[in-house]
């Protein structure tokens, strides 16, 4: 172990870059994630933030059931993009079936420097927690 430190203190010049190097990148990995919102959290952007609810999800999901404000988009981005491009200053939730859609449209969509939130655990999560779904 006293070599360990050793080598870190003679080579300094190598293992200073590789520490900013590292830091950065959890820094911009972490950054690009979207915030993850209970239902409840959701209910409350949707009453008291008017935010745009978007639905992810597939054909045969979506027929199952679906959240009252949700607008549906489906598994496409740039039908996502068109719902978001039509409100300004409105915070923006998307969901899926299990939130694994959500979370790949949210890195996208951070690219775009679209900030996004995504409902934990998709509409799954919803139901679990006994909220209605429209037919």
């Amino acid at each position: 172990m006293p070599y360990f430190f050793e080598f870190l203190l003679t080579n300094w010049f190598l293992v200073l870059p590789l520490i900013v190097a590292i830091t950065l990148f959890f820094y911009t990995e972490n950054s690009r994630k979207a915030t993850k919102l209970d239902s409840q959290e959701v209910i409350f952007q949707l009453n008291n933030k008017n935010a745009l609810l978007i639905d992810l999800r597939n054909e045969k999901e979506f027929s199952r059931g679906k959240i009252s404000q949700a607008i549906y988009t489906g598994p496409n981005i740039e039908n996502c993009k068109k719902e978001i491009n039509k409100i300004s200053d409105r915070p923006v939730i998307l969901f899926c079936q299990n939130g694994l859609k959500s979370d790949e449209f949210s890195k996208e969509l951070k690219k775009s420097e679209i900030d996004v939130y995504i409902l934990k655990g998709g509409i799954n999560s919803w139901i679990a927690d006994g909220l209605p779904l429209l037919d």
